[in-house]
């Protein structure tokens, strides 16, 4: 099947600009296509059709889609009532290149020029939004759970530890407002396995300092695990000395390590559990870097 070379794509173009040049207001598409049919011995391969394109010319198809590098050059301008006129631009350019051929390059070059420039936008909007909603979407989390009380953020953290594959056996009294072991949980639901985990759950409080983990480490045994959950955070002391830790095994886990946890075992949570944190995904547009 023969093709439509860039020279000969080019001279249709400069048919279209010729007959526009003396329009400004512009022309009906129809009647640009009627101009081109009747002042450029189109082909038999021309004016057959795409198998896709049943009702267009092949002529008229290869117009429309040749002339999007001419619109994004800023060379042509199409209307939504389907008129098309020429703009001083384009006006500029088809005296500056006065080779059909070389017409046509000029307005791919350009069109490839806008394309890379406009996914590189893209991609600074996407990215600017992206952080801008994560921004804001963690403010929302973190004041409703802030705003939580600390019996609710304890359940919370039952069912974490339970979404992680963890067994809670017994969970400290509501009534019971001070001491450092307010879960105990198993890795097996008899609590026959080591270890044993000893959780305590801090909300609303100051950040967790070395005094609050000197008291879980002195009620933890060789072999039993700690966690400490601080909604607040913690000193960078605390940090440092819980990395030394390793026996006993201590974890930290604060506000935002919890609702990382949270996000990544959501589909293990149970539905109660997630009607009192419910989260839900944000789908971005996502170019290619």
């Amino acid at each position: 099947m023969p093709d439509i070379t860039t020279q000969r794509m080019g001279e249709i173009l400069r048919r279209v600009f010729e007959l526009l040049w003396f329009e400004p207001d512009g022309l009906p598409v129809h009647e640009i296509f009627e101009h081109v049919r009747n002042s450029s011995q189109l082909s038999e391969y021309e004016r057959g059709y795409f198998p896709f394109a049943i009702t267009s010319p092949r002529y008229e198809v290869l117009i429309r889609v040749a002339t999007i590098p001419l619109v994004k050059a800023g060379w042509l301008v199409k209307t939504r009532k389907g008129r098309w006129y020429i703009t001083d631009k384009g006006r500029k350019a088809s005296k500056e290149f006065l080779d059909a051929e070389q017409f046509f390059e000029e307005a791919i070059r350009q069109y490839r020029d806008w394309k890379e420039n406009e996914e590189k936008r893209l991609r600074y909007i996407n990215s600017i939004t992206k952080y801008e909603a994560e921004e804001n979407s963690w403010e929302q989390i973190y004041q409703y759970i802030q705003g939580m009380p600390a019996l609710e953020f304890r359940t919370l953290t039952c069912d974490l530890l339970q979404a992680v594959g963890y067994h809670v056996v017994w969970v400290a009294p509501p009534q019971k407002e001070k001491g450092q072991i307010d879960i105990l949980a198993f890795s097996d639901p008899l609590g026959a396995k080591e270890p044993r985990i000893i959780v305590h759950v801090s909300h609303k409080g100051q950040v967790m300092t070395q005094e609050g983990l000197g008291a879980l480490v002195a009620v933890l045994g060789p072999d039993d695990y700690g966690i400490l959950v601080s909604s607040s955070g913690f000193t960078n002391q605390v940090k440092e000395e819980a990395i030394a830790h390793s026996h006993p095994y201590i974890r930290l886990i604060d506000l935002e390590s919890f609702v990382d946890l949270w996000v990544r075992n959501y589909d293990k949570l149970s539905l109660e559990a997630r009607q009192r944190l419910p989260l839900k995904p944000v789908y971005f547009l996502s170019l290619p870097d």
